[in-house]
């Protein structure tokens, strides 16, 4: 897989790019593959893996995930899992159909 940080995203408008990591041209990455990936936000510099697809000169980001690292004592795996925990709760703050 691929990796890079999130250069920017606009729920919004349902679309943002992919920096990569070796320096590549910037890659699309829609909405819906946020939310197949179960990622309740994508936030600028956030370091990200992804599967490229190639559709002409077009290039989009598919199954994606979030590249964590592990910090202090947590290790990657219990901080994903309490990530999924919050998932629902996360996801409708950033669509605004839960109050902070």
């Amino acid at each position: 897989m691929a990796e890079g940080k999130v250069k920017w995203f606009d729920a919004a408008k349902g679309y943002g790019f992919i920096k990569p990591d070796d320096g590549s041209p910037d890659v699309f990455v829609h909405l819906s593959e946020v939310m197949k990936a179960n990622l309740p936000h994508l936030r600028a510099d956030m370091p990200i893996a992804y599967s490229l697809e190639l559709q002409g000169t077009r290039r989009s980001a598919k199954e994606l995930s979030a590249v964590v690292a592990a910090v202090g004592t947590k290790s990657a795996a219990r901080m994903l899992d309490e990530r999924e925990s919050d998932f629902a709760a996360e996801f409708e703050k950033e669509w605004g159909l839960r109050q902070a």
